[in-house]
């Protein structure tokens, strides 16, 4: 993520994010940088259409709930140099089935 200037996620990717900071041994300092660099993130919304879709891609791909919300944000983003990352195996593999470009190539 650090080569891309250009982030894209679906909203709960902040809870998610600020959550694992909170808890781990990161510094309070780690968890303020989150915070001021959110702004440039282009955030998809967790909207009725982006629910729905999601819940179709959980069922269709065992995934979980809030993978399938990523899942579900990524094919609504601009695909242009969209790369979905993950280190998620059902996650990894909707996303190859799907035809995303996924980081890394490979699991």
């Amino acid at each position: 993520m650090g080569a891309d200037d250009r982030w894209t996620t679906c909203r709960i990717a902040f809870l998610e994010t600020a959550r694992a900071l909170g808890l781990s041994l990161e510094s309070h300092e780690a968890i303020d940088r989150f915070r001021r660099d959110w702004h440039a993130v282009r955030v998809i919304e967790v909207d009725r259409s982006l629910t729905e879709q999601a819940a179709e891609l959980a069922v269709g791909h065992g995934l979980r709930s809030l993978d399938a919300l990523h899942l579900a944000a990524a094919l609504v983003a601009d695909p242009g140099d969209l790369m979905l990352a993950t280190w998620d195996r059902r996650l990894w593999a909707a996303g190859a089935t799907l035809g995303l470009a996924l980081l890394p190539e490979e699991l």
